[in-house]
């Protein structure tokens, strides 16, 4: 795999077939789940379980990728020989899109900001390229991923986060809570809010034809520091609870593509806290949890 740096973004931004691939679909009401197996992801104010967040860059143009993510989703496949079963109910993904090693990619031509924005956070350099927990370079083989998942799971944070919501056709409603046992007031903390989907069809040039948690946009974003994040600042005292009301509504010709067909009941929310300051915990995410719609 060779190392694709990004050159002239903006060129990326080909022009695509708008054309409807899915209609709205019924409504339905959703919750992540209030208990937990260690004792603790209630809502309450102690020290809960952390769930993992993985965030992997690849594209439908790069060859390697295909092997890799076929490995992964075999992982989160039960009905797979090699289904990650103790890692399962707590590994969360995300896949971001990018616009190398060529150009074309549907879901990142949808949506092009938010993804350079994260691939230069993370200064990636290469797909495809996997990170856990924010902290960790997860590198570029799903074997490697599984393990490093597996050192992570198990671990404890101050954050508590639950989502609930309402997908009525298109749209996507409903609140997330963060509840924290000490204090973060100006420590560098901030929410994320992400919407993902699972199971989409499309013959891509790399061979692979089905996509999961792909992702499609941030509902959070912040440039009061004159950058932008599309984090929001998450300042908490000692047993203090934030919620953050979402009411979000989905381009109907996502993305973009006729030769994409998918479902609105496949979306998922996903919301995060990271560490966005410096010092050991940089770029620590210390909570994350998901909500699916289907």
């Amino acid at each position: 795999m060779k190392n694709y740096k990004k050159l002239l973004m903006i060129s990326i931004m080909s022009s695509m077939f708008v054309l409807s691939c899915s209609n709205g679909g019924s409504s339905v009401n959703a919750s992540t789940d209030t208990t937990s197996e260690t004792g603790g992801n209630d809502g309450s104010a102690v020290n809960v379980k952390s769930k993992i967040l993985m965030e992997l860059f690849t594209s439908t143009t790069c060859g390697p990728c295909l092997p890799q993510n076929t490995k992964l989703n075999e992982y989160l496949d039960p009905t797979s020989s090699v289904y990650a079963e103790d890692l399962a109910d707590d590994w969360i993904i995300l896949r971001y899109h990018v616009w190398w090693p060529a150009s074309g990619d549907p879901y990142y031509d949808f949506n092009p900001s938010p993804v350079i924005n994260r691939e230069d956070y993370y200064d990636v350099g290469y797909v495809p390229h996997m990170y856990t927990q924010g902290w960790t370079d997860s590198g570029s083989t799903a074997a490697t991923w599984r393990t490093h998942a597996r050192a992570t799971v198990d671990n404890v944070t101050p954050f508590n986060v639950q989502i609930t919501g309402t997908r009525d056709g298109y749209n996507i409603s409903g609140n997330v809570t963060v509840t924290s046992a000490g204090d973060v007031n100006n420590l560098g903390f901030r929410l994320y809010l992400t919407v993902t989907h699972d199971n989409s069809q499309y013959q891509a040039p790399n061979g692979q034809t089905v996509f999961d948690q792909t992702f499609i946009n941030f509902l959070t974003f912040d440039n009061s520091s004159g950058s932008v994040s599309y984090g929001e600042p998450l300042n908490l005292g000692a047993g203090e609870t934030y919620t953050k009301s979402y009411d979000w509504t989905l381009d109907s010709n996502w993305p973009n593509n006729s030769n994409v067909s998918w479902s609105t009941e496949d979306l998922t929310l996903v919301a995060f806290v990271q560490f966005d300051n410096s010092g050991p915990n940089e770029k620590k995410i210390f909570q994350v949890e998901a909500l699916s719609f289907d």
